[in-house]
């Protein structure tokens, strides 16, 4: 039964320690939407533009519904924002201390 319950520890342990992200500060570049006609359905976007250093990500967010309000979600575009990159995934924090998750379509350089 010890032997179990340290196993649970150890587990508990890696999944906190795979969730610890690094985040740094960046820029919000910009905030729009795309909408797309998939066989007759609307499917709206929040496409997100984020400078972090010398790079700038523009990112896909989640689907919006029609009447969803914020595009933004609470982020104010010239305004400093914390991100964290996750793979293809730049990851930012919301006023509400609660993270947003996007995907990655484009990279560039600064100008």
């Amino acid at each position: 039964m010890l032997k179990l319950l340290a196993l649970a520890f150890v587990f508990a342990a890696l999944i906190f320690a795979a969730s610890d992200l690094t985040f740094q500060t960046g820029k919000l570049i910009n905030v729009s939407d795309d909408e797309k006609f998939i066989e007759g359905t609307s499917l709206r976007t929040a496409i997100f533009t984020v400078q972090i250093g010398d790079l700038v990500y523009t990112a896909r967010g989640g689907r919006m519904h029609r009447h969803s309000g914020d595009v933004a979600k609470g982020l104010i575009v010239g305004d400093p924002v914390q991100v964290a990159i996750e793979g293809e995934s730049p990851i930012m924090l919301k006023p509400d201390g609660k993270e947003l998750k996007t995907k990655i379509i484009k990279r560039e350089r600064a100008r």
